[in-house]
């Protein structure tokens, strides 16, 4: 499964890099050589939504003495992850300028 590079519009971007954007990485196009990242907003939002999630099964765990709240902080860290990757946009980086 590939992603559109927004420089280029081709295919190119794959599923492991598009998964390193939504951790504030930047990489390559493969077709193009273009630098992508991720949107800030919005990874500004999903990142806070991951601290909220990890914070909130991990004090009800805390509070309530029980583990299976270990499985729910899974799920919701599991569907998190899907929307970093199939709904976070990504944006062009420009070269930085040559010394």
């Amino acid at each position: 499964m590939a992603f559109k590079c927004p420089h280029c519009r081709a295919q190119s971007v794959s599923l492991k890099d598009k998964y390193k954007l939504g951790w504030w990485m930047t990489v390559s196009c493969p077709n193009c050589g273009g630098r992508i990242a991720a949107f800030p907003w919005t990874l500004l939002i999903m990142t806070m939504l991951y601290v909220w999630n990890l914070m909130w099964w991990v004090g009800l765990i805390n509070f309530n003495h029980s583990y299976h709240y270990l499985l729910y902080l899974a799920i919701c860290w599991v569907l998190l992850d899907l929307i970093n990757i199939y709904f976070m946009p990504l944006c062009r980086l420009e070269r930085p300028p040559q010394s």
